[in-house]
């Protein structure tokens, strides 16, 4: 195929395949963003959830403080799905998962002291 200018172009020369088109770049973003909300929504429900099952079996479980210590984790890769669905055109939006990762790490020690001692007090008090 020749252009106006007179020089030749062969299709797929000057394309690569690994740039993603712009609708799988939005698919991606609206996949990053729907996952965000889940894990918003789960985050809580993780926390509270465990609560609400100590109070009407008034029994020590330790699962419950495992999934409790969990939901920290869950908001912080809720935050970084978030932040991944507005990362702009052409950018690398799985760069969020290199401080998504330490962070929840990070979030879980005082989250697993914090559901530790909140799921003890709940159950001791209704004992």
């Amino acid at each position: 195929m020749t252009t106006a200018t007179g020089t030749l172009v062969v299709r797929g020369d000057d394309m690569t395949d690994d740039e993603p088109t712009i609708a799988a770049m939005q698919s991606d973003r609206g996949t990053f963003w729907l996952i965000a909300r889940i894990g918003f929504v789960a985050a809580p429900a993780m926390f509270v959830l465990p609560l609400v099952y100590s109070a009407l079996t008034h029994q020590w479980h330790p699962f419950p403080v495992i999934c409790m210590t969990a939901a920290w984790a869950v908001l912080v890769s809720a935050c970084s799905f978030a932040a991944m669905s507005v990362t702009r055109p052409g950018g690398h939006p799985w760069a969020h998962q290199a401080w998504a990762v330490p962070v929840a790490v990070i979030v879980m020690v005082p989250g697993g002291l914090l559901a530790f001692f909140l799921y003890a007090s709940v159950v001791s008090a209704l004992r």
